[in-house]
């Protein structure tokens, strides 16, 4: 293990632990009720809170880690060079992933809610190909769905990104970063209740705009000097309030003072998260600002078992769900094989040509097969 003040490792051990979150996640999406691709006959309920602590913290710190990759991506190169690395990282895997990556996830939930009856390549030539989107068809991007929406924030905020970054404009850290769950919250009030939650970012727009703020908030901390060290400093602090938010705000829902989907939930829910995005900050940069081998081998892993997870979730689950088990037994087979699915292919196949490599938005490899993206400036490899 070796400390390192020339990188911000500590976000990337962030980023590989919110992907890791999300194979826990996508694995519980079978099991709680909440109307997923795939469901099993009986729910687990005492997984509902738990995931809906993950719903509310795992995407808003992987969109924070890309806002400051991207600050420190401008600082090595031209705006035009970023769009273009961008591109390859993030459009080319999300174009790939809608024809081959994706649609296994609907034809196994067609099968399972019987809207198909047949096999996969009848399936995708005569249902894929019609291009007609999801739910009403059987194109989408379905979990691919952040790639796309980082793509779009990366050529819509670039140019304003850029001029900031040679403006050399910044702020100083100070406790007026825990109101920032604020703006989030006004939008969520006013927007959710007209654009409710569907990742089609054409009538997106309270989910559009909540997860712009916080790349733009990632890229934002990320130019103010010593912040990450003010969020350690301050850890202990966040943690003692952030554990007061959790119980107050559970308290207020039990007693029935704050119902689900109303402007009060909206405010609370987004202090919550931001608050506690500040209190991960704090403790990963005091406790993970180190490398290892299992970081430099992960680091690359994540963004391929991001992509490749949820369709081996959905295909395993289809599965599996039909047999006699317990749902924690279900649980626990889908979510260990899907792991044991990704880490495969990733050391199998992926890592291991120049084609899947930039199929799935890594960089290249040398001849003599050491990796071209071998990193030393300061910053992390985050997707943006």
């Amino acid at each position: 293990m070796t400390t390192s003040s020339t990188r911000y490792d500590f976000l990337d051990w962030l980023r590989v632990l919110a992907i890791f979150v999300l194979l826990f996640f996508h694995t519980g999406m079978i099991f709680v009720g909440w109307g997923w691709h795939i469901e099993n006959a009986q729910v687990i309920e005492s997984l509902q809170l738990p995931m809906d602590i993950a719903h509310r913290l795992r995407m808003p710190l992987l969109f924070v880690i890309a806002g400051a990759g991207l600050w420190f991506a401008l600082g090595s190169r031209t705006a035009t060079q970023v769009l273009r690395e961008r591109t390859l990282r993030l459009l080319l895997p999300l174009v790939i992933g809608m024809f081959l990556i994706v649609p296994p996830q609907i034809y196994f939930e067609r099968l399972f809610r019987g809207d198909w009856q047949g096999d996969y390549i009848t399936f995708f030539v005569e249902r894929v190909l019609q291009f007609q989107p999801y739910p009403q068809g059987d194109f989408s991007w379905h979990h691919l769905w952040f790639i796309a929406y980082l793509y779009v924030y990366v050529m819509l905020l670039l140019p304003l990104l850029a001029a900031w970054r040679r403006g050399r404009w910044t702020l100083q850290p100070g406790p007026w970063l825990y109101l920032l769950g604020l703006p989030l919250a006004i939008n969520e009030a006013l927007l959710k209740p007209l654009f409710p939650e569907s990742h089609n970012l054409v009538s997106d727009w309270y989910i559009f705009n909540h997860y712009l703020m916080l790349t733009l908030y990632g890229f934002a901390l990320a130019s103010m000097p010593g912040v990450w060290d003010w969020f350690a400093k301050w850890r202990h602090r966040s943690l003692a309030i952030g554990v007061a938010i959790f119980a107050l705000v559970m308290t207020l829902f039990e007693l029935g003072v704050i119902q689900r989907d109303t402007p009060a939930d909206a405010v609370v829910a987004n202090v919550f998260t931001w608050w506690w995005l500040m209190v991960f900050l704090g403790y990963g940069r005091h406790h993970l600002s180190f490398s290892n081998g299992l970081l430099r081998w992960a680091r690359e892993a994540s963004y391929p078992v991001y992509i490749l997870h949820q369709t081996l979730i959905v295909a395993i689950g289809y599965y599996v769900i039909q047999a006699s088990w317990g749902p924690w037994e279900k649980y626990a087979m889908v979510l260990v094989t899907t792991m044991i699915g990704c880490f495969a292919l990733y050391e199998a196949v992926v890592r291991r040509s120049a084609l899947t490599r930039v199929v799935f938005g890594l960089k290249g490899k040398d001849p003599g097969g050491a990796r071209t993206a071998r990193v030393t400036r300061a910053e992390p490899s985050s997707l943006a």
